[in-house]
């Protein structure tokens, strides 16, 4: 196996022999045509043949530095079929053109055989430089306005960050790109499988490619960035992991374990988000509400079967699909609000402060499942009514100042997915708590304190 490595690997190196005698072999036949120039046709011939003869080396190499599973891709298949179709082209032009075949030869003929040559040697060599170098090779320092024509935006393009995985979606698919030929169930180069997280932590002959203590001693990243003249530098071939590549694993490996949760999750340095936004067009602005949030156009006869003297409702934009809706009496009842579930989906605001709330009424509240700013201050609600808003992923903003909820709300505070501001003004929960909590977190604020 090791002397067909060694012997698969000048097949870059020889490749250009043939791809110089055709191009030469070409031109003189172009020049002699152009300028009616008579040569001798031993030349011609030979030429021609000593471009067949580099191009059986050069295929046969080809053919063994492909056995190494070093290259596992359709830039491969594609890369042969049209190798070993411009040997067969090449030594028909090498045979037909002899002194006992060349009046079988016509110069129409040799035009086409030479157009022939010419366009199976662009592909070749298009999918052998991609096999090498990578498909973004020529653009990588191109301008911007070249670059984005060539090369192809990542699915995370439309994604909203929460759905993206850090393992599955941001990892993975630089392991499916430089290692997996090599290390998979089928080839496992080293005994690694890098196929899937669960395997890769099972490591390999030299053990774990993983340093969780001291990321830059991984193998794995020692690997990737050794000099390419080492033997054991990876990849062996192809495209080299990039500088955005390495800074991305470095990243995850400080965060190994939060592999199997959403990017939202991590607070994510700049310098990581530029790597990920060049890597996956990931866009890290956060979205505002209405931008997130997807209700059809309201049926404006739903509104008007809600008493305006109880209810005050308000479309918030000219579309008219989001509602503020506002209590307007001093006790509010259970069938009061159960009355708003058919627009529930469109209500984005509510306020019903000073209005008798109880924990019952809160749970009819939680199912307004688009609420972005929810206000029931002044009212008879305690902790467990926190505990039931938490289904909101959307809310924001909280009011429930001059309530009856203590400081074990706080921890239920925590969960919601989007609060960003909670006003806890006139609650028994005291300044220091809310100091405390104010410092150790950066996603929610809370307001407030006796």
């Amino acid at each position: 196996m090791e002397t067909i490595f060694f012997l698969g690997r000048f097949h870059p190196l020889l490749v250009h022999l043939p791809i110089g005698f055709l191009i030469l072999a070409i031109l003189i036949e172009i020049y002699c045509s152009i300028f009616k120039i008579r040569i001798n046709q031993r030349i011609i011939n030979f030429t021609w043949f000593v471009a067949f003869f580099s191009s059986i080396i050069t295929t046969t190499l080809g053919l063994l530095i492909a056995e190494t599973g070093h290259y596992i891709d359709e830039n491969l298949f594609m890369h042969k079929v049209f190798g070993l179709s411009l040997t067969a082209v090449t030594f028909v032009s090498w045979f037909f053109r002899l002194s006992f075949f060349s009046n079988l030869f016509s110069s129409t003929f040799k035009t086409l055989s030479n157009s022939v040559i010419v366009v199976l040697l662009t592909l070749t060599g298009h999918y052998g430089g991609n096999l090498t170098h990578g498909e973004t090779y020529l653009v990588d320092y191109a301008p911007d306005n070249i670059k984005k024509l060539v090369v192809k935006k990542n699915k995370y393009v439309e994604l909203d960050i929460d759905s993206v995985e850090i393992y599955n979606d941001l990892i993975q698919p630089i392991f499916n790109q430089k290692c997996v030929s090599c290390h998979n169930k089928d080839i496992l180069r080293g005994n690694l499988n890098m196929d899937s997280y669960s395997n890769l932590l099972k490591g390999g002959s030299s053990g774990n490619p993983i340093n969780k203590s001291e990321p830059r001693k991984s193998l794995l990243i020692k690997r990737i960035t050794m000099p390419t003249s080492e033997l054991k530098y990876m990849p062996p071939d192809g495209e080299p992991v990039s500088f955005d590549e390495i800074k991305t694993l470095i990243w995850w490996i400080n965060n190994l374990d939060k592999s199997n949760e959403n990017l939202a999750s991590l607070k994510v340095e700049d310098d990581i988000k530029e790597s990920l936004e060049m890597l996956y067009s990931i866009n890290f602005n956060e979205k505002q509400w209405f931008e997130k949030i997807i209700v059809e156009k309201l049926d404006e006869s739903l509104i008007q079967g809600i008493d305006n003297t109880v209810f005050q409702i308000k479309y918030i934009s000219d579309e008219k699909k989001f509602l503020s809706v506002k209590y307007l009496k001093k006790n509010v009842s259970l069938s009061d609000i159960e009355k708003l579930q058919k627009i529930g989906g469109n209500i984005t605001y509510f306020t019903a402060k000073s209005s008798n709330l109880s924990n019952d009424m809160i749970k009819s509240i939680s199912n307004f499942e688009n609420l972005v700013k929810l206000e029931i201050q002044d009212n008879n609600i305690d902790d467990e009514s926190i505990e039931i808003l938490q289904s909101l992923n959307n809310l924001e903003i909280l009011n429930i100042h001059k309530t009856k909820i203590t400081s074990k709300a706080i921890d239920a505070l925590k969960k919601f997915k989007n609060l960003k501001r909670a006003y806890v003004w006139g609650t028994s929960i005291s300044k220091s708590d809310i100091d405390d909590f104010n410092r150790k977190e950066s996603k929610l604020k809370l307001i407030g304190g006796n």
